[in-house]
């Protein structure tokens, strides 16, 4: 009879230990995105150097060849999801505008 209370014990320490949660994950994805590499972008950039700055786009579609998309998510344990995303539209070659949002 205690064999068998000490399994039902160990059994409720062990699945407490996931139900609580006590140790969750910090989720990164994307393209870190700063305000100091965002600051450091301007109009008439080429597509190369818009790369050099921010790093290769997460999004890219072949039928939108003048659009670069950064985006970057990062949720801390229980906070809410942090999600920023610049998007680089480009005419004739050249940086021509640069959206900025955060959410």
């Amino acid at each position: 009879m205690t064999k068998c209370f000490t399994y039902l014990l160990i059994l409720l320490m062990l699945s407490s230990c996931s139900f609580f949660q006590l140790r969750r994950p910090i989720i990164e994805q994307g393209n870190i995105i700063t305000n100091e590499s965002v600051n450091r972008l301007h109009i008439g950039m080429s597509p190369a150097e818009v790369a050099d700055v921010m790093g290769a786009p997460v999004l890219s579609n072949s039928l939108t060849p003048n659009r670069m998309e950064y985006i970057y998510t990062y949720q801390d344990r229980t906070n809410p999801i942090v999600v920023k995303r610049v998007i680089c539209l480009f005419s004739n070659g050249r940086l021509s505008k640069i959206e900025r949002t955060s959410i």
